[in-house]
């Protein structure tokens, strides 16, 4: 297994305001092929019987943070840090444009000897969707995080999900569980939506306006997600 964002004025004026939105030609490739590995690590693990999280957790859930190849800096007193992207339900139960996000937290949680591991947080709470719109939170500070259910578990699936805002998840070395990610940083990446969209945008702007132009990636990320929950998900 693999591991694997009415006026009138001069022309010149208008030239150089729209240039400044654009986009460069190769910051746009690269957030895409961050969004792209996101859609990967996605159906890889929903694929996979032993590992996909329960059908019934993504129907209740109000926003998802994907982010592969979370790297370890240090064995001891190295940290951790990677980069993905999240979306979050509308109020008519669409999926959004994708936002980046950046995780840091410190080496404890992931597996010994592991180079990278894949994280997904699954958001139950609206609170805690919110609260990420504002700014930056710490798992286990202002917000708690609890290691999820996978489908293979002998614990039912349909229970318990109400007991926390966000279930954490983390795949490495080959292994796929719930994981628990106490202090673990999520924050918005304001420098790669800027690259992705051409234009500075809040995480509220992201999210809740459906005619944002974004690239045809974004599509394909919703489109995953919404096969997922309904369970018809196929990887060829």
């Amino acid at each position: 297994m693999k591991f694997y964002p009415w006026v009138s004025i001069p022309v010149v004026t208008v030239v150089a305001v729209a240039s400044v939105h654009l986009p460069s030609t190769a910051a746009v490739p690269d957030m895409e092929k961050k969004v792209e590995r996101a859609v990967e690590v996605f159906e890889e693990i929903m694929t996979d019987k032993g590992s996909r999280i329960p059908k019934k957790l993504l129907e209740q859930s109000q926003g998802i943070a994907i982010i592969p190849g979370v790297v370890r800096a240090g064995f001891f007193l190295g940290g951790t840090r990677g980069s993905g992207v999240m979306v979050v339900r509308d109020p008519g139960g669409s999926w959004s444009n994708p936002a980046f996000v950046s995780l840091t937290a410190g080496s404890i949680g992931l597996q010994i000897g592991a180079k990278s591991s894949d994280i997904v947080l699954v958001f139950k709470s609206r609170e805690a969707v919110n609260q990420f719109m504002t700014g930056s939170f710490k798992l286990g500070a202002s917000i708690s995080g609890t290691a999820g259910p996978i489908e293979s578990s002998p614990v039912n699936p349909a229970r318990g999900f109400k007991d926390s805002p966000i279930y954490t998840y983390a795949r490495s070395s080959g292994l796929f569980g719930g994981l628990s990610l106490e202090g673990t940083e999520l924050s918005f990446d304001p420098d790669r939506n800027q690259k992705f969209y051409g234009k500075k945008l809040t995480p509220r702007q992201i999210f809740n306006d459906p005619f944002l132009n974004a690239p045809a990636i974004a599509e394909s990320l919703k489109d995953t997600l919404d096969q997922a929950e309904s369970g018809v998900l196929r990887r060829f």
